[in-house]
């Protein structure tokens, strides 16, 4: 198989070669795993059969974004976590034995292993089971969405708090959006939250977004301009006249496989998409924090 031809899950999958795996084995509830290389046994716990997996598949798709890699309950059947989607593959365990025994592989040998140790991958649809009638792509696919938001950088975000914050979000949205200043109007009405919210325009939606982005950025008060914006919908007239974060936004858009806006992300990394209504948001946001005393998210309103 030539994962070329799949365009979009193939940005998903890249890797070039210098460690060793484990091989799966058929009972898929066994904790630990042994495979022979050579007259060496190597002894791998589940967690250390994830790691060397992913960064074996890492190495052959270089070019792909594989960030982990899972057993499931049918053997030598895995589930890799390819940005933010999720695919399957099949291990051959006699490939992967061979590919153990290298320290080193040539491009040969990369493309053999390709097509031998990972020869059958299956992308989309979902992964199911009938027994206990649970859908096992759903939770793969909610954790490929969610991100490590420690990681964000707030520096390029606005930041408002309303109340005493319990709860944070960190919005990316388009001034011009019409679904963003619905959220928008949602958001506002929350209590007892920080929000940090990354200007993010959609050009090509939206081509007088990025200045209007920087005039808010730019205002001397970018909270309040930024809510003249989006909800009382008025024209910044003030051009922008300083450095602003929009296109590293955009990139980190890219980067977090956000492909619209209004995109939200709680404080435990989940995604939400769209102009959330104000209950969704506020079950997702007690969901986060199910044990944090009187962390109960409410809105205005509600005190």
């Amino acid at each position: 198989m030539t994962l070329r031809l799949l365009p979009t899950a193939l940005a998903v999958i890249g890797l070039s070669f210098s460690v060793g795996v484990s091989a799966a084995l058929p009972n898929a509830d066994a904790m630990r795993v042994s495979t022979q290389t050579e007259s060496q046994n190597l002894t791998l716990s589940s967690e250390e059969e994830n790691h060397r997996l992913t960064r074996l598949l890492a190495a052959l798709y270089p070019d792909s974004q594989v960030r982990g890699v899972r057993r499931t309950p049918i053997a030598n059947f895995f589930e890799v976590t390819l940005a933010t989607s999720v695919a399957y593959v099949f291990v051959d365990p006699q490939a992967l034995q061979k590919a153990l025994a290298k320290t080193t592989l040539t491009d040969d040998e990369k493309h053999s292993f390709k097509n031998t140790l990972f020869r059958y991958w299956y992308f989309g649809g979902v992964f199911f089971d009938m027994k206990t009638q649970k859908d096992l792509t759903l939770e793969a696919k909610n954790r490929a969405q969610r991100i490590d938001v420690a990681s964000l950088p707030i520096e390029q975000a606005i930041e408002r708090v309303q109340g005493t914050p319990k709860h944070t979000l960190y919005v990316f949205t388009d001034p011009l959006c019409p679904y963003c200043r619905k959220l928008e109007a949602t958001l506002n009405q929350l209590n007892d939250v920080r929000i940090y919210t990354f200007l993010s325009p959609l050009v090509t939606l939206h081509p007088e977004a990025r200045e209007v982005a920087a005039r808010i950025w730019c205002a001397k008060e970018p909270v309040k301009a930024f809510k003249a914006v989006m909800l009382e919908g008025e024209t910044l007239a003030t051009s922008s006249q300083c450095e602003t974060p929009i296109f590293k936004n955009e990139a980190l858009m890219r980067t977090l496989g956000i492909k619209g806006t209004p995109t939200l992300f709680l404080e435990n990394g989940d995604r939400l998409t769209g102009a959330v209504d104000t209950q969704t948001l506020l079950k997702a946001l007690d969901e986060t924090n199910p044990t944090k005393a009187n962390g109960k998210a409410q809105t205005k309103e509600d005190n």
